[in-house]
């Protein structure tokens, strides 16, 4: 067998534990346990699934081996328990059977972090501000309540081996109650759990202690912390150093090394903005500068993988949102698929936004991730002849599913290539997944013998609709261009044809006129090309309903990228040297040399209805119903082919 990535499939150990690949799955939280914090089928079938997709260890989700911390994990009655090694023994089983090695993570809690679904005051290492209410402040904890968190630690470590678990990984990352207690801007403590880096380093140590005092000197014992905070008064590099250095003398054998915490959060799950293997360099300081086993993610692609470890960056490669995206990417690489493989777009819509929802997470592309029981893909005894109209990606997956499952699919798309709007918003440098979406969905229709028919536009009156069954209608969205006056002008250029055809923009001064997150996108495109551009918005806020994940690193690449904002500003009209606005500041123009007209969208609805009324199984999916973004097409088009049988 011909390898083509070698290092990414090379044989790896972590002490004793033997691994058959360098690819590794990251812990994420699901929030899919059972109602009591028990391992749910749900949970477990997402496990194996990833098992089975090839990975060489999976490191499973954090497991709180206590529910006394955060107010918010109170319902987690099984921490500390018997019944919690029950559900880790399952678990630990189902990922054998499959292949891999698994890895139990343990943590106590998110403390000043903690999500606010409790009113209940928060806490932490010492008094100070609740980060998602800075205005509340955290109680500390008492000695006996830490003395209590390593007593948790030590019994779930007896249980973690009990239930055959291969390695176990100590949550101490992203500012989370254990990084509260070594980083000395959350912990002002004055008694022995405080001050000196020996008293900050207290409770991970007894921790290491306790567990290490069950589990033997053979089971590995991971880390996970950033190599630095990066936000001031945060951890720096040199602290983190000094840090492994010490953990490594007390014998924990390997890091997972990652970078960030709340404070500017962008780092916790890193977003398109950030590029691939976004923190490989950071953990590649740490590997040099400490001579340990070094586990790194953070939008990692098998390319970029294989050549961070090529280049001695680090030892094993998480993935952790591309395997949500395809769990079967490790096998389908080695046996040469490259082409099968789905491809994360690493846009949070759905595996990050709804843990903000206090919901069970899943995926933008894939919705079976974390509901592999509920939707299988099962072939038909009673095949139908379906008609899918437009080739967004919303129809592209429900012509994908309706074809897997045994339909005769026919996908008519008016434009003379398929793709929607993703053929426009790919062609920014950060967002080429969206590129290798389109061509992974192109691929697969070709190999399931879908029968494509471009540039014809089907309307109520089309003789073609009579033949079908059924009729999924996804006519995505057209561009919203308010009645400003000069918006027609020659100067003005609408922003999906401004990616389409960038030699329609003009000149090096560029007003964007929309400050969401398709204008911010082009005015960050356009200033990486070295022109000057100001962005203005009616709102107070640039993108304002965006993930917090994705709107912070987005608005930090404009700031470093010198673009301009008007906020709260309105454009009165359009004239042939710029735009004139009305700011909290009064009447100003603004020149320039092209004008973006990023305005939103609405939807393509003109035939809906007729369609509706004419064909009354019709279903209607994606941007023609209400815009959104891609999870919002893509999922309606994997439920609209899926339910049909």
């Amino acid at each position: 067998m011909t390898m083509k990535y070698p290092h990414l499939y090379s044989y790896g150990k972590i002490g004793n534990m033997a691994l058959k690949n360098r690819i590794v799955m990251s812990p994420m939280g699901t929030f899919s346990e059972n109602h009591d914090g028990s391992v749910s089928l749900n949970q477990l079938e997402y496990f194996r699934a990833r098992a089975r997709g090839g990975v060489g260890m999976v490191i499973t989700e954090v497991q709180y081996v206590t529910n006394k911390t955060d107010p918010w994990i109170n319902y987690i009655t099984t921490a500390d328990t018997d019944e919690q090694m029950k559900g880790w023994a399952a678990l630990v089983e189902a990922i054998h059977a499959e292949g891999a090695k698994c890895c139990i993570q343990l943590g106590c809690g998110l403390g000043r972090n903690a999500f606010p679904f409790s009113d209940d005051q928060m806490v932490s290492a010492s008094e100070v501000p609740s980060f998602y209410f800075p205005d509340r402040l955290c109680r500390a904890f008492t000695v006996d309540e830490i003395h209590d968190i390593v007593g948790c630690f030590t019994r779930a470590a007896a249980r973690a081996k009990l239930a055959e678990a291969d390695a176990v990984e100590i949550h101490a990352h992203a500012g989370y109650i254990l990084d509260q207690f070594i980083t000395p801007i959350w912990n002002k403590r004055t008694d022995e759990y405080g001050g000196s880096f020996e008293n900050r380093m207290r409770i991970v140590r007894e921790i290491y202690e306790g567990i290490r005092s069950q589990v033997g000197p053979d089971m590995p014992i991971l880390m996970r912390m950033a190599a630095t905070h990066d936000f001031e008064g945060g951890r720096t590099l040199e602290e983190s150093i000094e840090i492994v250095n010490y953990m490594k003398q007390l014998g924990v054998d390997a890091f997972d090394i990652d970078l960030g915490a709340y404070e500017d959060k962008q780092w916790v799950c890193p977003s398109i903005y950030q590029g691939d293997s976004c923190m490989a360099d950071y953990a590649a300081r740490i590997k040099e500068a400490c001579d340990v086993i070094v586990l790194n993610s953070g939008s990692h692609t098998p390319a970029s993988a294989e050549a961070a470890i090529a280049d001695g960056k680090i030892d094993f490669a998480m993935f952790g949102r591309a395997l949500i995206a395809d769990p079967d990417m490790p096998n389908k690489i080695l046996e040469g698929r490259d082409e099968d493989v789905r491809p994360c777009l690493f846009c949070n819509q759905i595996c990050v936004g709804r843990l903000y929802q206090n919901r069970a997470i899943s995926c933008a592309i894939n919705p079976q991730a974390v509901h592999e029981l509920e939707y299988p893909l099962v072939k038909t005894d009673c095949p139908k002849n379906i008609a899918v109209i437009g080739g967004g990606p919303g129809g592209l997956e429900a012509a994908r599913i309706a074809s897997l499952q045994g339909h005769k699919v026919t996908l008519y798309e008016k434009a003379p290539e398929l793709g929607g709007q993703l053929v426009a918003a790919s062609r920014p440098s950060f967002k080429t997944h969206l590129r290798e979406f389109v061509n992974y969905e192109l691929c697969q229709l070709k190999k399931q013998g879908v029968t494509i028919v471009l540039n014809t536009e089907i309307t109520p009156d089309s003789p073609e609709l009579a033949a079908y069954d059924r009729i999924i209608l996804a006519l995505g969205a057209v561009p919203a261009i308010p009645p400003i006056p000069g918006i027609d002008g020659k100067n003005v250029v609408e922003v999906c044809q401004a990616h389409l055809h960038p030699e329609q923009i003009k000149g090096s001064k560029i007003v964007v006129a929309g400050g969401g997150v398709s204008g911010c996108e082009c005015a960050l495109e356009l200033a990486m090309e070295g022109r000057d551009v100001t962005i203005v918005e009616m709102l107070d806020d640039l993108c304002p309903t965006a993930l917090i994940d994705n709107r912070n690193p987005l608005l930090f690449r404009l700031r470093d990228n010198h673009v301009k904002q008007y906020t709260s500003s309105k454009i009165l009209r359009v004239e042939k040297n710029g735009v004139v606005i009305e700011s909290p500041d009064g009447t100003r123009t603004i020149y320039a040399d092209t004008v973006i007209a990023a305005f939103g969208m609405k939807p393509n609805d003109g035939f809906v209805e007729a369609i509706c009324r004419k064909y009354p199984t019709t279903a209607v999916i994606g941007d023609c119903v209400t815009v959104g973004q891609v999870a919002e097409a893509v999922r309606g088009g994997f439920f609209a082919g899926w339910s049909i049988h």
